[in-house]
């Protein structure tokens, strides 16, 4: 890498924390700034995809990472009455942990000398010899301090989720169960042991409506299998958030750099959760990223515009997938909701796999041409 002082990262979530251990990895060294006074995350689960597990390797974080959940080796599509409309076996397993302990982990294997807890910063807090990395998040404010008209796609869903401690049914361990019709979907996913993570999609008509107790969210579920509620019923905490992401078409032609400026994850590329690869796509933009660095014969401008190359033949079809996949199992129209589930049913196994073979596409860092 040429050109460059210092590299430094804004953010302290997971594409923050993943970057630092990346370039730590290969050598590089970092400063890490994040506004917040620690480093934490709600107690919700978070879902890895098989195609991070060489990265993780490379991390020396694999088997400690493991042991934060559990895999998961089938997926299911159920209706409301937990009738199977398809199931199949992933290709490779998930990892299914916990979110919070993954942040701390992560976390563990940086420098504390170069982490900066409680501290802001803006562009303009660097000279221009510093490489700034962007990784502040869903509402970054670099992004929209260089692209104040890029603004995020409301899907007018809302997101609950949480976790449980409950014995159920052999059936529900190492698996995914999505629940889906009634314009609704609720979710249940095995993290080890008695425990389990879930999550409830829904429609919104404005974030300050909603109620988050726990009677009300059963009270959607009347009709549903009594799982459901039982779920809900065993969970310790839940966690809201509105379902939002960029549409890819409005990041056209735009460069996801501007000078010594590098936006990556959630701040350039942010995803509806429905392929459940959100963190995965952080991850990925960090183990590029400190590769591209790597190189010594390369300048700054050639690191950013192979990256952007490569991140965005790969995450803007998983960000279409999951925008699209969350509006059509969403229908208030219970003739189309119907069609809907028969259609999942009748569709071979070879479409699914194609829609989630992007996911699966492993990350290399060979040196651009």
């Amino acid at each position: 890498m040429k050109q460059i002082d210092n590299v430094n990262i804004i953010g302290g979530g997971i594409a923050g924390l993943t970057t630092a251990l990346a370039l730590k990895t290969n050598g590089i060294n970092y400063q890490l700034f994040e506004q917040s006074p620690e480093i934490t995350y709600q107690n919700v689960a978070l879902g890895i995809s098989a195609n991070i597990r060489h990265i993780l390797k490379e991390w020396n974080i694999l088997e400690e990472t493991k042991q934060l959940g559990t895999e998961i080796y089938d997926f299911h599509l159920v209706d409301n009455k937990l009738n199977y409309i398809k199931s199949f076996k992933l290709p490779k397993p998930a990892l299914s942990i916990y979110r919070r302990q993954f942040h701390k982990l992560l976390y563990s294997r940086l420098d504390a000398q170069n982490v900066h807890l409680n501290t802001k910063k803006s562009i303009n807090d660097f000279s221009e010899n510093e490489l700034i990395i962007s990784a502040d998040g869903i509402n970054s404010s670099i992004r929209q301090e260089i692209y104040p008209n890029l603004k995020l796609r409301d899907s007018n869903q809302i997101l609950f989720r949480g976790i449980s401690e409950m014995v159920l049914d052999e059936k529900f361990r190492h698996s995914y169960h999505d629940f889906v019709g009634q314009n609704l979907r609720f979710a249940i996913i095995h993290m080890g042991g008695n425990y389990y993570s879930w999550y409830i999609i829904k429609e919104k008509k404005s974030f300050e409506e909603i109620s988050f107790d726990k009677a009300t969210l059963q009270s959607y579920f009347k009709n549903y299998h009594p799982v459901v509620q039982q779920v809900i019923d065993n969970s310790e905490n839940i966690y809201p958030a509105e379902l939002l992401d960029i549409n890819p078409k409005n990041r056209r032609g735009l460069e996801w750099f501007n000078k010594n400026t590098l936006l990556i994850g959630d701040a350039i590329h942010p995803t509806t959760p429905n392929m459940a690869n959100g963190a995965c796509l952080a991850m990925e933009d960090s183990y590029l990223l400190a590769g591209l660095l790597s190189h010594e014969n390369l300048t700054l401008s050639q690191i950013f515009e192979a990256f952007q190359k490569r991140r965005t033949s790969k995450v803007n079809p998983v960000v279409f997938y999951s925008w699209w996949f969350g509006k059509v199992v969403h229908q208030d129209n219970k003739i189309i909701d119907d069609i809907v589930k028969v259609g999942m049913a009748l569709t071979p196994r070879f479409l699914f796999d194609k829609i989630y073979s992007n996911v699966l596409i492993e990350t290399n860092i060979e040196k651009p041409s």
